[in-house]
């Protein structure tokens, strides 16, 4: 159905089901647990600006899946309907396009000159055989620093502070699951991307992970967000996006491919996390509070665990 701008999917179950809703480039994914698909199962073809094609399957024993095929890039919303076993999905087109602004904006520091890298290595806190991550390393590279902010909106932390607290709890989480952890900086101060990348690449690290946080000129958008690049990051890059969708349960904004420098040279795979936004107040109070960013943390643990 079409109305008011709008595409509205509407899914009918034999009981209450909260749908679950997934975005990776031009495919969003609604998965529907507990749930078989019938025997007769009606998909509508009606023509859209958004939709290309809708199929559904099993994605496993006791979860459904539908499988939205999209024209352009699309925010979207899951209204699960309680008393109606209905769950309505809700596509509109997406409310900025900023990948091009942001890419822009990096490339101002990338020009300038800035102090030596300074990395600092973490060993593993659990050496047991049965540690998840035992013998991995990881790059986790907290975004801006020293004179480069980052963000800034209303009170509370810069950006750069908030990305190097988050970095240094997932880092405990990893190190605790065996992990190596190196972290590209460890103290306010700002790095040229091409040392980054460059010491990313000369590390033998396994993954690498950008944390920052989100901001754009309107205060409605919230939610999360992860870039990547190279294809051979899009496997992890879909993982870990995923893992931040269900640890946080914010709006899913969506796995996308963007040139950002660190993401696009580093050799490994490699991803850029937007978990929230700071120009939404509402996600705005979260990041500052210590409890949220404990849950980004253990959501970037939770989806390194998941890739391996």
């Amino acid at each position: 159905m079409n109305d008011r701008g709008y595409d509205y999917l509407d899914i009918y179950t034999t009981g209450y089901v909260k749908a679950k809703g997934l975005l990776l480039e031009n495919k969003l994914y609604i998965d529907l647990p507990g749930t078989r698909l019938g025997q007769k199962i009606a998909v509508p073809r009606k023509r859209s600006k958004r939709i290309a094609g809708v199929t559904v399957g099993q994605k496993d024993a006791q979860t459904a899946r539908l499988t939205i095929t999209l024209k352009r890039t699309i925010d979207y919303d899951i209204v699960n309907v309680f008393g109606r076993d209905k769950s309505v999905i809700e596509i509109g087109d997406r409310l900025d396009n900023i990948f091009e602004r942001q890419v822009a904006a990096e490339k101002v520091y990338f020009r300038q000159k800035a102090r030596a890298l300074k990395p600092v290595e973490l060993a593993p806190t659990a050496a047991r055989p049965a540690a998840k991550l035992r013998g991995r390393t990881i790059v986790l590279d907290p975004g801006h620093g020293g004179d480069d902010p980052g963000a800034q909106c209303g009170g509370g932390w810069p950006e750069k502070e908030l990305t190097l607290d988050t970095a240094r709890r997932a880092a405990d989480l990893l190190r605790a699951a065996g992990a190596r952890v190196l972290l590209t900086r460890n103290e306010d101060r700002r790095s040229n991307l091409y040392d980054v990348v460059d010491f990313a690449n000369r590390s033998g690290a396994d993954i690498f992970v950008s944390i920052h946080y989100n901001a754009t000129y309107s205060g409605g958008i919230a939610g999360s967000e992860s870039y990547y690049y190279n294809p051979a990051s899009r496997r992890f890059a879909a993982v870990l996006h995923e893992a931040i969708v269900r640890g946080l349960d914010r709006r899913d904004r969506g796995l996308h491919r963007v040139g950002f420098y660190t993401v696009r040279n580093v050799r490994m795979p490699s991803v850029l996390l937007e978990p929230a936004y700071l120009s939404n107040r509402d996600e705005h109070a979260l990041i500052n509070s210590a409890a949220f960013r404990e849950k980004v943390a253990a959501a970037i643990a939770q989806g390194v665990s998941n890739y391996f």
